[in-house]
């Protein structure tokens, strides 16, 4: 891959152009984009936050694909437990509670990322890649 002599300076008017956003009052995100630019996202254009805790899905077919098997092994594990007592026990409901709000979480992303995916195509910004 060759060097472009003009990244340095795309990169220093991409975050002058960040650095006078924010202080006007913008809540804004530099990060660079998958095809190398940097780019100042607002926060619903950023999506889910690609580093740190949780999983590191960049998709929102990714995000589905996790809350349907998210919800089938719920629906498998409440099956198991009904049909396996007579009297369930209160730690086995509370696991399925629990669950029951990682899949939620889950699904709050799978919103969050298909918003920002909608967002991005409509403003020609390219993929976060971090």
């Amino acid at each position: 891959m060759a060097a472009d002599p003009q990244r340095e300076w795309r990169d220093q008017q991409a975050k002058a152009w960040h650095e006078q956003a924010v202080a006007a009052g913008q809540k804004r995100v530099l990060r660079r984009a998958r095809n190398g630019e940097l780019v100042s996202y607002l926060p619903e254009e950023y999506g889910v936050g690609r580093s740190g805790l949780g999983p590191k899905i960049h998709t929102v077919w990714g995000h589905a694909v996790l809350v349907a098997c998210e919800l089938v092994f719920l629906g498998l594990v409440f099956q198991a437990i009904s049909r396996g007592y007579d009297r369930v026990p209160a730690g086995a409901w509370f696991a399925v509670a629990f669950f029951g709000l990682v899949i939620a979480y889950s699904a709050w992303n799978l919103a969050k990322e298909a918003k920002a995916t909608r967002l991005r195509r409509q403003r020609g910004l390219p993929t976060p890649a971090e």
